[in-house]
């Protein structure tokens, strides 16, 4: 299981009402966008609902990161002096930064799978199963932009 199916577990609620998941009760809502998040991708369509639902997952989950790394550089602003205060509103930057560009990516995927014409999805194509479903890759890259912001800072 990666990190983006532990947090479309935790979120499966937020992300249904965000989604507007079909089903008759909660339960049954979390268990389609869970579902739809760990989809294999075999075909378009999956592919396209699979990266929906994680992009949503990962926005949600921006959220909730700006809400609470907020508070906190808030809290340390009034108790700590100015270095203190620009250090721990840069550091909630920095932690919102990757699940946004993780929800991004994912949205992007979405689009590319969306809208480009069929012949260029050889689902049997290595470059493409790594660019559409591994997750290594979006983590790594984000986590260099988020280093390289921290350098640049």
């Amino acid at each position: 299981m990666d990190l983006a199916m532990v947090i479309t577990r935790w979120l499966a609620g937020p992300i249904a009402r965000f989604l507007d998941a079909d089903g008759e009760t909660p339960q049954e809502r979390r268990a389609e966008v869970i579902e739809f998040a760990g989809l294999p991708g075999d075909d378009r369509d999956d592919l396209g609902l699979r990266h929906v639902t994680r992009g949503s997952a990962w926005f949600i989950f921006c959220g909730v990161v700006f809400v609470v790394t907020m508070a906190v550089a808030v809290l340390v602003s009034l108790v700590a002096d100015d270095r203190a205060a620009d250090l721990a509103f840069e550091i909630a930057g920095w932690l919102i930064f990757f699940p946004l560009f993780m929800a991004f990516v994912h949205f992007a995927k979405m689009l590319v799978v969306r809208y480009a014409p069929e012949r260029w999805s050889d689902r049997k194509s290595r470059l493409w199963r790594v660019a559409m479903l591994a997750q290594t890759p979006e983590y790594l890259i984000a986590a260099l932009l988020t280093a390289a912001s921290a350098l640049w800072w």
